[in-house]
């Protein structure tokens, strides 16, 4: 249908104005989240494997005799799950904003904080870390990965190897004097007969359109000083 037609309109336009450079960095970070979500999906499956032991645990120590303050969070499996996770995360207080360790102490005594205490340390320095260095690692490495495969096939496209080397050698035709007004092919001895020296090659590489069509070819910026050096060793 004709409304279906203008969505589809809209949202090419949108991925259209997505591909502008000012949303590069954004599309790498989405990228790169996409391909290490699989490696997010087992940190969540690690964390979770955690904190449920150790809310079985302390189902176990906790969740029998009746103390206040700590028997309702953790009498049954789920309730000391999301308190396990709660207090994985800093929030580890009973509805008046007392932490429930603290009625942990006074009714188990030191041995129950040294246990809570070993559990913040094994979940906040130990678990959490490692996730978090094996996730960024693996979503900088997928990041890697996408702009890897999108050199490579700018590298394999003809047809951009061919139009950015015909403007180069349009743009060093031109100045070195020969006007080329119809298609490079009629131009082709000329072309073969033009002496480049390393002036005429500067000036290329300075102009913007010389500049832009390097950098398409992938030729690095740090580079472009020095072209004139390289295709003209001999400075004739």
């Amino acid at each position: 249908s004709l409304f279906r037609l203008m969505k589809l309109l809209r949202m090419t336009r949108i991925l259209r104005v997505l591909r502008a450079e000012v949303f590069r960095d954004l599309l790498t970070m989405i990228q790169g989240m996409v391909g290490g979500f699989p490696t997010l999906l087992w940190a969540m499956i690690l964390f979770f494997l955690v904190v449920y032991i150790s809310a079985l645990l302390f189902k176990e120590f906790f969740g029998k005799e009746p103390a206040e303050h700590v028997y309702v969070n953790f009498n049954t499996v789920p309730r000391s799950v999301l308190t396990t996770f709660r207090c994985a995360f800093g929030d580890c207080s009973d509805p008046s904003g007392i932490p429930i360790f603290e009625h942990v102490q006074k009714h188990y005594g030191a041995a129950a904080s040294v246990g809570y205490c070993v559990f913040v340390f094994t979940t906040t320095i130990g678990v959490m870390n490692v996730i978090a260095a094996i996730f960024v690692e693996s979503t900088m490495a997928s990041a890697a990965s996408l702009q890897f495969m999108k050199k490579e096939a700018r590298m394999n496209d003809t047809n951009l190897w061919n139009a950015k080397v015909s403007n180069l050698v349009r743009l060093m035709a031109e100045q070195s004097g020969l006007e080329l007004k119809g298609p490079m092919s009629d131009y082709v001895e000329d072309i073969s007969a033009l002496r480049l020296p390393a002036q005429v090659i500067d000036a290329v590489v300075q102009m913007p359109e010389g500049r832009g069509a390097l950098l398409d070819l992938e030729v690095d910026a740090n580079d472009h000083p020095y072209l004139s050096r390289i295709l003209d060793a001999d400075n004739d």
